[in-house]
């Protein structure tokens, strides 16, 4: 049995990414805490997993569907004694104009109470009307309490406080002061990757100003939904017995964008996953008969993965051999020619695709996609439809006619392609997650073990 709840912000920017890091990491002290992020963001869970020393995982309702975050939320929440969500933008904010994918959606779907995280910052009295009207807009949300964040003082939080707990009979259960000691770091597209931070981050302090400000323990007092095992109708099978199947993902500064449903769905087919570095070391693991190359920003590590020869060769030979290759957005950068930086300068990469990734000051095609598969490829059948986010600031320039995919965005009927072919090679800016497409899993392994048959490996 385990608590859970939320923790939702009134709109971007307000912080709820900071409180939620800093109570995961106040909590992981005397709980095991498994912690999840609605929405399509690989950069905040990874905060989280450092956080709390666990897994995280994300809950998008529309790369995975209302059954699939549901199974997802349950089966990994019943293994800790905290769940806790963080929600995503503001609290209704979902899909278009739509509160369809929100934390408040994902919230009613769960059942979760939810905590608002409020920018205090110039605001008194009016706190009340600004969080009764999320109360109000939609009442099966339930809100248990707020947090302040970048409050004056202590006087000020009392008056808020007293504002709160006066006019709407919710709790307020603490606040963070302004104090750029706890302010996380951030680049182009959010927050840096808590790789790249180097531990130069004193994360201990955050975490004391959350036990210092915040009634952590009252929180968990307030949830008054607890999960059980018997809520898990989990119809799976065991996890098939591991198979001499290896496939090599690469992680490291510049490669660490994965699902780690995405990951858990391979393991759970029987692969044995091997991590290796394009950055750090020089060949790709020797027993892999597949690899997988996430998302990530390369862009910012072009230079030093350029240099890398040995690796590059490495990678480029297995895929003319005909080693099955799946890479996402900065794995598929990795395999252009090239990655053209915003001063113009070039540097080599893979090669495998004739085009050049050419960083652009702009996020392109963002948001998320619906692809139709128009092509056979590693993954997916033609006619699959598959669900996913675009989220990259490149382009890609040259001449590639060998597409897998057709996407678009919802409810739109604008098109481009995407998925590009090279022999067992698959490389997109679409993100998936695995959880979804059990099938493309199969498919990607059965492809896997005719490469290893064909290459003579042991036990294939």
């Amino acid at each position: 049995m385990c608590k859970a709840f939320m923790i939702a912000g009134t709109h971007s920017g307000v912080g709820k990414t900071t409180i939620t890091i800093g109570i995961i990491g106040y909590l992981s002290k005397k709980y095991k805490v498994i912690p999840f992020k609605i929405g399509p963001d690989y950069i905040d869970t990874a905060y989280h997993r450092f956080a709390s020393g666990n897994s995280a995982y994300n809950l998008d309702v529309y790369m995975l569907g209302d059954d699939y975050v549901k199974k997802s939320f349950l089966k990994h929440a019943l293994s800790g004694d905290v769940a806790l969500v963080e929600g995503v933008m503001g609290m209704y904010d979902g899909i278009n104009n739509t509160s369809y994918g929100s934390s408040a959606y994902v919230a009613k779907l769960l059942s979760l109470p939810v905590v608002l995280v409020v920018d205090a910052s110039g605001i008194a009295a009016s706190v009340s009307a600004l969080v009764k009207g999320y109360i109000e807009y939609d009442k099966d949300v339930k809100i248990k309490g707020v947090i302040f964040n970048k409050v004056g003082s202590e006087k000020h939080y009392k008056l808020l406080k007293e504002c709160i707990e006066r006019d709407l009979g919710i709790k307020a259960f603490g606040y963070l002061p302004q104090d750029d000691m706890i302010s996380l770091p951030e680049r182009h597209l959010g927050l840096m990757p808590i790789y790249e931070t180097k531990g130069e981050h004193n994360f201990s302090i955050l975490y004391d100003r959350i036990g210092e400000f915040i009634d952590v323990d009252g929180i968990l007092d307030s949830c008054d939904v607890e999960l059980k095992k018997d809520d898990l109708d989990d119809g799976k099978a065991a996890a098939k017995t591991k198979e001499d199947i290896k496939i090599a993902f690469a992680y490291d500064e510049a490669f660490n964008f994965y699902y780690q449903d995405s990951l858990d769905s391979l393991i759970y087919a029987g692969v044995e996953l091997i991590p290796f570095s394009p950055l750090h070391e020089d060949v790709i693991p020797k027993d892999a008969v597949g690899i997988y190359l996430g998302g990530g920003f390369p862009e910012v590590f072009a230079e030093r993965l350029s240099k890398n020869h040995s690796m590059l060769f490495s990678i480029k030979e297995s895929i003319e051999k005909g080693m099955p290759v799946y890479a996402e957005c900065g794995g598929f950068m990795y395999l252009a020619k090239k990655i053209v930086d915003l001063n113009g300068d070039g540097y080599n990469m893979v090669g495998i695709f004739d085009l050049d990734a050419i960083m652009t000051k702009r996020l392109v095609n963002f948001g998320y996609a619906e692809a139709e598969v128009v092509k056979d490829n590693v993954l997916f059948k033609k006619g699959d439809v598959i669900f996913g986010h675009v989220f990259h600031n490149s382009k890609m320039s040259g001449i590639h006619d060998d597409f897998a995919y057709e996407v678009h965005k919802p409810h739109s009927e604008e098109k481009w392609p995407c998925g590009y072919v090279y022999k067992n090679c698959l490389g997109t800016y679409v993100h998936i997650n695995l959880l979804k497409y059990p099938n493309a899993v199969e498919r990607f392994i059965s492809h896997c073990k005719d490469y290893g048959r064909e290459m003579g490996k042991y036990g294939i």
